[in-house]
């Protein structure tokens, strides 16, 4: 039995985690999301489907540390054809804002157009389904060094 490890973290996540390194992408994706279309055939891919994406991403800041060698380790797809922010956006950036990484992200969540958002998409090394049901409630985490 562990100790202090969020109760939304499912072994195989959790082995995940610790077997990506510094640099490693991590994308945490919606429930429209067909996390078999991303990444190659070698990321690991876990499924969380009763989970929300606000929760997992605080469950991962927990345990990882975001890259603090690049300016933007935390992204968010824009949405297009002048669909509304989504509610899930507040939430992802109150657990950024609240989590121990925030020290690494002045500017806290970085927002992107899709193409530059989705151009990671082919190079994750985990990929996570989650019951996330707000449209364009994916969100990307690079993973950085703990010092």
């Amino acid at each position: 039995m562990l100790k202090n490890i969020p109760t939304c973290m499912s072994p195989d996540l959790l082995r995940a985690l610790c077997s990506i390194g510094h640099g490693s992408k991590i994308m945490v994706c919606d429930s429209n999301c067909d996390i078999n279309r991303l990444g190659p055939a070698d990321a690991f891919r876990v499924r969380l489907d009763g989970v929300r994406g606000p929760e997992i991403l605080e469950a991962i800041l927990k345990l990882i540390p975001v890259d603090d060698y690049i300016d933007d380790p935390i992204r968010i797809c824009l949405t297009d054809g002048g669909r509304p922010e989504p509610a899930v956006w507040k939430k992802y950036d109150e657990v950024v804002k609240n989590s121990e990484e925030a020290k690494k992200l002045p500017n806290g969540i970085h927002y992107m157009k899709g193409k530059e958002f989705w151009s990671v998409a082919d190079d994750l090394d985990l990929i996570i389904a989650t019951g996330e049901t707000d449209v364009y409630g994916n969100i990307f985490v690079q993973k950085g060094v703990i010092k």
